[in-house]
């Protein structure tokens, strides 16, 4: 299992490689409320708050930095009801690799179909 602080501590916007251990976490403490090709919200679960709040990380910044990636288009958290909703290019991503790695199935060929993205911006 992923721990939340490894994603925050990896991602670096100049060398950015995402393994598949980073894309548990989406699998480890998020779950698909809706998706429509483009649009996916996922809930949040309480083991996020729980590791959110026993460590030193920021979720905005995380957040941020996710947001820079050039498939993602816009990241919004409902802290409120726990929800994020990410909306993304599905012409770079295919749909059924983002529902992939937020069951967290398939990570290997996410991870590897994200870091082609990377490389053709880099």
């Amino acid at each position: 299992m992923s721990n939340f602080m490894d994603i925050n501590s990896q991602i670096s916007l100049n060398n950015l490689e995402i393994k598949p251990s980073d894309l548990e976490l989406l699998g480890d403490y998020f779950s698909i409320i809706h998706h429509t090709p483009g649009r996916i919200r996922l809930r949040a679960s309480l083991k996020l708050k729980n590791a959110a709040q026993n460590s030193d990380i920021n979720p905005k910044d995380l957040m941020d930095k996710l947001s820079q990636l050039p498939l993602i288009k816009e990241i919004k958290f409902n802290k409120l009801i726990g929800s994020l909703t990410i909306s993304y290019d599905p012409k770079l991503l295919e749909p059924s690799l983002f529902e992939d790695a937020a069951n967290g199935r398939n990570l290997d060929k996410v991870a590897s179909v994200i870091n082609e993205i990377l490389k053709d911006i880099k």
